[in-house]
């Protein structure tokens, strides 16, 4: 009888082994899969729109291209409405900023945690488009400013969290600080840095 469970049980772990390393390998594939999707940005200063694709490399990294549009807002600016009409106070300055960036994000504590609770830690570098349409002086006489066009190099760094929803779609969240250096005033300043919390909402394939 003792035979018969010893042999019962070997063929029982053998037959586990592949299940077991099936099972291995598909939280491998899961964690290892391409990633695309939206975003949105609330910064100091404004908010912004934008996308990501992404690839992974190197066990629990990936590498990505992102791109975001932010509308910017002065620094003493109000708004508010009036019976239904957008009112503006303060404002002179119409700024649009665009970017263009690698980035790389990298996974911790990723056998401490389930799959399903990804943080990670990330950057990025890349072009910045600066544009300004000033607003009209209302001062009689006055004459009025003219639209502003920049380019710098600038980047990112920040630490967030992914969350998966299922097989297929992520949410995250990441507070992160964004570097943008212009040589020249753009807007209020010539230094558009400034921390932001973003949103993203993703597709695994």
């Amino acid at each position: 009888m003792r035979n018969i469970f010893l042999k019962v049980g070997a063929i029982t772990l053998l037959l586990m082994i592949p299940y077991q390393i099936s099972a291995q390998s598909d939280e491998e594939t899961q964690a290892r899969r391409n990633e695309v999707g939206l975003v949105f940005t609330m910064a100091e200063t404004g908010s912004g729109l934008g996308g990501f694709i992404a690839w992974p490399i190197f066990g629990k990294m990936h590498v990505g291209f992102n791109i975001d549009a932010y509308f910017l807002r002065d620094s003493k600016q109000i708004d508010f409405e009036y019976f239904g009409t957008p009112v503006s106070i303060n404002k002179q300055n119409n700024v649009y900023l665009f970017d263009a960036m690698i980035t790389l994000k990298r996974r911790f504590f990723e056998d401490d945690l389930d799959e399903s609770l990804r943080p990670f830690i990330s950057g990025g570098i890349g072009p910045f488009r600066g544009m300004n349409f000033p607003e009209d002086d209302p001062t009689p006489g006055a004459e009025d400013r003219k639209d502003e066009y920049r380019w710098t190099i600038g980047g990112f760094v920040g630490v967030g969290v992914d969350i998966t929803v299922n097989e297929k779609v992520f949410v995250g969240v990441r507070g992160q600080y964004r570097i943008i250096p212009f040589t020249d005033i753009l807007g209020e300043r010539t230094n558009h840095s400034m921390f932001e919390l973003r949103f993203e909402i993703g597709r695994r394939y």
